[in-house]
């Protein structure tokens, strides 16, 4: 285990502080400027002169003061010019993928695949940035998860579903692992079983779900049990050799066990055994609480 780090200094601006400086036109306008200047594909500073002229500002001193608003907070000076910091350029690419101002929505349209439950037709439907595909017979829910206003863009719906599986997957890798897919601190998991899911997690998917939360931004959000499991470092070697299709295909059309197979073997402490079947293979998986695999049994 690697020895403790010392943080040399711990500094924050206060939220509304820092918001408080964006309530300007000019001030997002500097940030735009900032994180468009490029030299091939690499940021370049912009000097004084220059990023008032790409702002369209005759008056220097009104231009300096607003500027000077934005520095160590969004904006850095260096040498040659004025650039972002890492929080100037979270902004600048929220603003640019319209991830505060968009309000897409977009009509059921069909997914090409069926339900598991009838084998009725599956539809998509975006709304609120989430991207729901459900049962246009039965109504079971296939999948729900956020989408970046980004992937609507395409207006190809082949490419809007592979994008909502990629990045659904991604963050599954990352939770996965215990580490929060928003702010990188440590993700914390509760495995709920189906009779106790509260009306939060009333449209969740069928069988045992799993609330992840970070303790220290906040992030919070559910999945099953199964798709998150198959990346538990316990068991993602066994699925990637079996059934690679388990990782890579769209996660409606996909199933690493039957939800009714998963079976609540103990209470206190609360144990679940997930049936994992991959090819010809069988991998039993048990979990805590805590998504923590107390043990695993290959048949």
């Amino acid at each position: 285990m690697s020895d403790a780090f010392e943080v040399s200094e711990k500094r924050s601006v206060p939220p509304a502080e820092a918001f408080a400086l964006l309530g300007n036109e000019l001030r997002v306008s500097i940030l735009l400027e900032l994180g468009d200047a490029k030299e091939g594909n690499q940021p370049r500073p912009l000097p004084f002169e220059e990023l008032r002229r790409r702002c369209d500002v005759t008056d220097s001193g009104r231009f300096n003061y607003h500027l000077q608003e934005l520095l160590d907070v969004f904006v850095t000076e260096k040498e040659d010019g004025y650039g972002l910091l890492y929080p100037g350029v979270i902004l600048y690419q929220a603003i640019k993928a319209d991830s505060f101002t968009d309000r897409t929505t977009v009509d059921p349209f069909s997914v090409g695949s069926a339900c598991a439950a009838c084998d009725g037709e599956l539809e998509a439907t975006y709304r609120n940035s989430m991207l729901v595909v459900r049962c246009r017979d039965c109504g079971d829910l296939a999948f729900k998860y956020h989408l970046p206003p980004g992937a609507i863009r395409s207006n190809d719906p082949d490419a809007v579903l592979w994008a909502a599986n990629v990045y659904a997957r991604r963050d599954l890798v990352t939770v996965a692992s215990d580490v929060c897919p928003t702010c990188a601190s440590e993700m914390y998991h509760d495995v709920v079983p189906e009779d106790e899911k509260s009306s939060d997690l009333e449209h969740a998917m069928p069988g045992p779900a799993v609330v992840h939360h970070c303790s220290y931004c906040k992030n919070f959000f559910s999945t099953d049990l199964p798709e998150v499991l198959v990346y538990h470092p316990d068991v993602l070697p066994f699925i990637a050799a079996n059934a690679p299709d388990l990782l890579t295909d769209r996660l409606w059309t996909v199933g690493a066990c039957d939800p009714d197979d998963i079976a609540v073997t103990g209470r206190d402490p609360l144990r679940v055994t997930v049936p994992l079947a991959a090819g010809g293979e069988r991998l039993e998986v048990t979990v805590d609480r805590s998504l923590d695999v107390v043990d695993t049994e290959r048949s």
